[in-house]
């Protein structure tokens, strides 16, 4: 009697789906600090260190000073509520 393979198949594969999602991020233009985590992240992708290259993308996404402004909530500066 034979044993049937537990993976008949080869995995299925997205390409540049991963990648995209944990890696993407769009640095401020003239920002030096967004110019050096871009550069943090292409190398630490280079030397395949994914954890270092996933850290310096999301500084890149969540550096507070290019983060979008909260909106206030209730009655904005200067207007008269009635």
């Amino acid at each position: 009697m034979t044993t049937p393979l537990k993976y008949p198949q080869p995995p299925v594969e997205l390409p540049g789906a991963v990648e995209a999602f944990l890696y993407d991020c769009t640095p401020a233009d003239g920002c030096g600090v967004c110019v050096a985590l871009v550069r943090e992240l292409a190398e630490a992708k280079a030397a395949k260190r994914w954890s270092d290259a996933y850290d310096a993308a999301a500084e890149v996404r969540n550096h507070s000073q290019h983060a979008p402004e909260p909106r206030s909530q209730g009655v904005a500066a200067g207007e008269v509520d009635s």
